[in-house]
């Protein structure tokens, strides 16, 4: 088993708590963006992005202690280098959607967990909250920022050879379809995904210039069907879905598979056994649980699904870029 530290409920409910929330409200604000542009003092910090002195200033020093900003002299901070490389949009490894806007999403689905556990009752936003657009934004932008390091990685896990078509179901921001099209010139993908997510998923493609190679299905998978694909790939959705209905899904794909065509599943961990395991794969359980009422489930438990629809030589795979995820492939 990996090392792991002594907990600490204080550190955990109290320091941990409000350094996340001073992070997620600092990229919200817009403290970093204007911090890149060239560093300051709290004073005129303030005043250049309309904030609260006081508050700027408690803010700033808070961001200082935890090593996100940097006393640039005696009267000026600045970004300190993990800011500016992860935390300013502009930057090509920007996470600060995911840190930011979405982060702050994660805050407003946490705030029902006590509900959650007690009554199971979800947040349900794919189910009940597909009209908040500047939530679903943050949400499909987000995972395409924390996860578009990966990709390319997971397209090479596919033993399939010359692909001619890929449906990528609940593939909102197009990453793994984008992948799969620089590995294979003559693919062409179609996103399935909800409404919501799909407005999104079509800026981020022709923003990367692939808008001429993947295209959107608007709806649910199991209204839609999945037509005659090479390859189906699922990833950051079974976590999302119940058991039988993972299992449902794998059965499709299965009949719908062309022959010696592959369905490719990649999600979060959940720990199995002595098997190690970030924390990320050990507790965002409980996130998708608030979100959706559903679970990470195990590298066991999805390879289960995939052999008893018919999928043959099915394989574990991890991502070195994203140790908490596994991906899972089988043969049709």
């Amino acid at each position: 088993m990996p090392d792991r530290r002594e907990p600490d409920p204080f550190l955990d409910t109290f320091t941990g708590l409000i350094a996340a929330r001073a992070v997620t409200t600092a990229v919200m604000l817009g403290v970093f963006e204007a911090l890149h542009e060239r560093p300051s003092s709290t004073a005129e910090l303030a005043e250049r992005i309309g904030l609260d002195p006081l508050g700027t200033e408690t803010l700033v020093t808070a961001l200082v202690t935890l090593g996100y900003l940097v006393d640039a002299d005696d009267e000026t901070v600045a970004n300190a280098a993990v800011s500016e490389r992860l935390l300013v949009r502009s930057s090509p490894e920007s996470i600060a959607t995911f840190v930011g806007e979405q982060g702050d999403l994660h805050w407003q689905i946490l705030d029902t967990l006590p509900d959650a556990v007690r009554h199971g009752r979800a947040y349900a936003m794919h189910e009940e909250r597909r009209g908040e657009t500047d939530r679903w934004e943050a949400y499909i932008r987000g995972l395409f920022e924390i996860s578009r390091t990966e990709h390319d990685a997971n397209a090479a896990l596919v033993p399939v050879e010359h692909p001619r078509r890929l449906v990528d179901v609940a593939g909102g921001h197009g990453g793994f379809s984008m992948a799969m099209c620089r590995r294979y010139p003559r693919l062409e993908a179609t996103v399935i995904d909800l409404p919501p997510s799909a407005v999104v998923g079509r800026r981020i493609v022709a923003e990367e210039g692939y808008a001429d190679r993947i295209t959107f299905r608007e709806g649910d998978v199991f209204d839609l069907g999945l037509g005659e694909p090479d390859v189906v790939s699922i990833f950051n959705l079974v976590h999302h879905l119940p058991e039988e209905r993972n299992r449902d899904l794998c059965r499709m794909s299965h009949e719908a598979l062309r022959r010696g065509g592959c369905l490719v599943i990649g999600d979060s961990a959940r720990p199995e056994g002595d098997e190690p395991v970030s924390e990320h794969g050990a507790i965002s359980s409980l996130l998708f649980y608030a979100w959706s009422h559903a679970r990470n489930f195990a590298p066991s438990e999805i390879r289960s699904w995939m052999e008893q629809a018919g999928f043959d030589e099915v394989t574990v795979q991890r991502n070195e870029r994203s140790p908490w995820r596994v991906v899972v492939v089988g043969r049709a």
